[in-house]
């Protein structure tokens, strides 16, 4: 039996165990905001130890935030590989429209159902053990392996990867993230991109003033201006760029993510804004889009005189967020198409993330090339009520990372 046939057949043997982790990590909140993490990286680092893996070190830029890092050395020199997961989850949202307890990962038809099942739990489980059929079967290879379980990625990464990057520093030669990868199925594509992100506020002054003399003298509207405002930004807005083949939908604008004016009733409006993110594709920066807006806001200004309206860019990070590229020729991700191909039937298609991931920081920060996302289940359902992921793609992955790293480190 060859040592990948070895691989696999480690994780089918522990397939249970496996699902009964990820469903374990499921079921303890970990919600961001407010952000505490602390129970679930407790539960990844008692597994860890279980499975004689070694001790992971805690990091924490506050107690209730940890992150954890665990170095597995092969036993001879070589190459470093970074498998990274984010212990943190989004809120809950409206509790009424979920089917089951979001902290209760109940199975049904084939799918565990629980908030952070698709992101990215599962993923952390998989890492884990993905790593201990590392261990056991190929018991020495040439080089390390780097486990790291982050905070805070769902707000930003400041108390998750940006402080493990500014504070302790990590050296590793190719990074991957197990964000999840379906679109319409899992294991859609092989994300090699994610795309940028910047934030801003257009904000509208108006005439604040007594709303009962509004049609007695001259007054403006701040809502009112600031509706046509954004109106236009929906329908007009236009970005300049170069096209991406692993992009093909472009620039992607959020108009009125968050949205805010006036004072109370009584109150004739003299402030209003909204809020706008803007996912960039590579090779575009934050000075692109604000002469891109600022050119429209002037073409809007002509239209109505009456128009006070700025641009204001948030402060970083939502100031700029830049893309990841990872090159096609990178020797790990031929032996991730490599292993999803024996694993799943198929190879994945090279595609781009549509938001971000902690791979920013490693590789803007660190120099660390790191594939922004090649996971279990399913974006759409994530960030929304009765988030679920298939069973059987949970152990898909553990098999997909086992044989990718295992093939990596080389067949001695």
């Amino acid at each position: 039996m060859s040592i990948n046939e070895t691989m696999i057949e480690f994780v089918d043997s522990r397939r249970e165990e496996l699902i009964q982790f990820a469903r374990r990590l499921i079921s303890i909140p970990s919600v961001n905001p407010p952000g505490n993490e602390r129970r679930v990286a407790q539960a990844v680092a008692e597994e860890i130890k279980r499975h004689n893996l070694g001790e992971a070190a805690c990091h924490a830029k506050k107690e209730e935030r940890p992150n954890l890092i665990l170095e597995i050395p092969g036993g001879r020199p070589g190459k470093t590989l970074l498998w990274n997961g984010h212990m943190d989850t989004k809120p809950v949202g409206d509790l009424d429209k979920w089917e089951t307890d979001p902290f209760d990962p109940v199975v049904r038809n084939g799918y565990i159902y629980g908030l952070g099942s698709a992101d990215m739990k599962s993923s952390v489980a998989a890492f884990i053990y993905a790593a201990a059929a590392l261990k056991e079967v190929k018991k020495k290879w040439d080089g390390s392996l780097l486990l790291v379980f982050t905070a805070d990625e769902e707000a930003g990464g400041t108390y998750g990867a940006d402080y493990l990057c500014n504070e302790i520093g990590l050296k590793a030669d190719i990074g991957l993230i197990g964000e999840p990868v379906g679109i319409q199925r899992d294991w859609e594509t092989l994300d090699l991109i994610s795309r940028g992100e910047t934030c801003f506020r257009i904000q509208v002054r108006g005439t604040q003033m007594h709303s009962s003399i509004a049609d007695l003298v001259p007054s403006v509207n701040a809502s009112v201006k600031l509706a046509k405002v954004m109106s236009a930004f929906n329908e007009r807005m236009v970005y300049s760029y170069q096209p991406h083949p692993l992009c093909p939908q472009g620039v992607t604008m959020g108009v009125g993510v968050m949205l805010s004016g006036g004072v109370y009733y009584g109150v004739f409006p003299g402030f209003a804004e909204f809020c706008t993110d803007v996912r960039l594709l590579p090779g575009m920066t934050p000075e692109d889009v604000r002469k891109d807006v600022e050119e429209f806001l002037d073409q809007l200004r002509q239209e109505d005189p009456e128009l006070d309206v700025h641009l204001v860019f948030e402060p970083p990070p939502l100031g700029y967020i830049s893309p990841v590229v990872v090159p096609e020729d990178e020797p790990f991700v031929k032996n991730l198409k490599d292993a999803a191909n024996r694993v799943l039937g198929n190879s994945p298609t090279f595609g781009a993330f549509p938001g971000w991931t902690d791979a920013r920081f490693f590789d803007s920060r660190l120099g660390i090339k790191t594939i922004p996302a090649f996971g279990p289940g399913l974006l759409t359902v994530t960030h929304a009520p009765n988030e679920h992921i298939r069973v059987e793609s949970i152990v898909e992955a553990c098999k997909i990372y086992a044989l990718a790293a295992c093939n990596y480190f080389g067949e001695k």
